[in-house]
């Protein structure tokens, strides 16, 4: 009986018995489809020019109201006696707003005109669940569909029609793909932390590497399940190799005036890992990865404060390398998170789910500011911030202004742009 590439995939089926581990990125591509056949061994369809976007999940619903803070509304500090952040301790950006103290280098960034803060962000009935709001953020969709498991990313991928065939276009950092990058058409890759993607093989003999590689550059029927295997088995050997050899080249490259990242930051690492990428000439027109620890139910001072910090120092670091590189105009990065925090602290020192919170855009393409006014605290939606500015309209404007996309087909509707690009 023959197997489909969908069976292939949920039946479990691997590469074990050839003694080599699948890379992430396969998994999803055999339920969608395998690059073209054809495509010559060791080389990969090329990506199209253009700017690059990094996406940046704060994990576990951030709390947007000690992130950005309103120091001047006598409210907050009534809902926040004991978590809540001292004017004198806040970096303004204005008379009525200041950014968490954590969050000078982030600051200093505003200050250069590269940090667009968007206020009041969110989406009609919000859901305060991670799962639901998540998947609601990653798709695109606030309707609740089950259906619908395509990404915005993905979709993005899709609708443009030149990223047929490589697995680069756009990549993860982590053990998953997020459920941004699920497509239809068009597969994303997950390469871990970067330094252990690849295929693994029992034992150090290259041989069995060559061995392997032969074995996929044969030919095979047309259509044929021998061709599936084939075709993402070289697509995968040609992957490790365009990566490895990126990385390779900046740490060759690295001198005095490389940018100094922070230690033990998770972040910051990951960062620095897509920014090896980026300069090594890789093409990857989307990059993602996931910070977590954003669900601040109990002594979120000093949790949410470490984060903040972690934040800061990677993202700069991160901008600074790509400035030495000459690839900061090129750039941008956006964060988000599933919801906010209720405004009132609980009674653990932490808060509770809430509903809309902020986003950045950074780099030095974006043109600094605060978008959207700051909702109000004297008008609550349910003890929550009200929304006004819909996350969706930050991605048309990435999609459209940025990536070149057309927004309304990959989002389903007509969204207002922003000015930060």
């Amino acid at each position: 009986m023959s197997t489909t590439r969908r069976e292939f995939i949920q039946n479990g089926l691997s590469f074990v018995a050839l003694g080599i581990a699948m890379p992430t990125f396969l998994m999803r591509s055999a339920a969608a489809q395998a690059a073209p056949a054809g495509s010559p061994f060791g080389g990969l369809p090329p990506i199209p020019t253009g700017k690059t976007l990094v996406v940046i999940e704060m994990a576990g619903g951030n709390d947007g109201l000690n992130t950005v803070i309103p120091y001047a509304a006598p409210e907050y500090a009534k809902f926040r006696p004991t978590i809540g952040i001292p004017a004198g301790n806040v970096v303004q950006i204005d008379n009525n707003l200041g950014l968490h103290p954590r969050l000078k280098p982030l600051g200093d960034l505003y200050e250069k005109g590269h940090l667009a803060v968007v206020t009041g962000v969110g989406y009609p009935n919000p859901n305060r669940s991670h799962f639901q709001s998540m998947d609601i953020w990653q798709t695109g969709r606030p309707e609740i569909d089950a259906r619908e498991r395509t990404g915005w990313l993905a979709r993005y991928f899709d609708a443009d029609g030149h990223f047929q065939g490589n697995p680069l276009s756009g990549i993860s950092l982590g053990s998953a793909l997020p459920l941004a990058l699920f497509a239809g058409n068009v597969p994303a890759s997950t390469i871990g932390n970067g330094r252990d993607y690849g295929f693994g093989v029992n034992g150090p003999d290259r041989a069995v590497q060559d061995s392997l590689k032969a074995l996929y550059a044969e030919g095979t029927v047309a259509g044929s399940n021998a061709e599936f295997v084939r075709n993402v088995g070289s697509d995968a050997y040609a992957s490790t190799e365009v990566l490895k050899k990126a990385m390779s080249d900046y740490d060759a490259g690295r001198s005095a005036d490389t940018a100094k990242y922070p230690v033990n930051n998770g972040l910051a690492a990951g960062l620095q890992t897509i920014a090896k990428l980026i300069s090594g000439g890789v093409g990857s027109r989307v990059y993602y990865l996931s910070m977590g620890g954003f669900d601040t139910h109990a002594n979120q001072v000093g949790q949410h404060a470490n984060l903040m910090g972690q934040l800061a120092d990677a993202v700069t670091a991160f901008l600074a390398d790509l400035s030495l590189h000459g690839k900061a105009e090129d750039v941008t990065v956006m964060t988000f998170s599933e919801f906010g925090r209720r405004c009132k602290e609980n009674g653990s020192q932490g808060t509770d789910h809430g509903a809309a919170s902020v986003m950045f855009v950074a780099g030095a393409g974006v043109k600094g500011g605060v978008y959207g006014d700051y909702p109000s605290l004297s008008d609550l939606d349910d003890g929550d911030l009200r929304y006004h500015t819909d996350y969706r309209s930050v991605y048309a404007t990435l999609l459209d202004r940025w990536l070149g996309a057309n927004s309304p087909a990959i989002l389903g509707g007509q969204f207002q742009h922003l000015d930060f690009v």
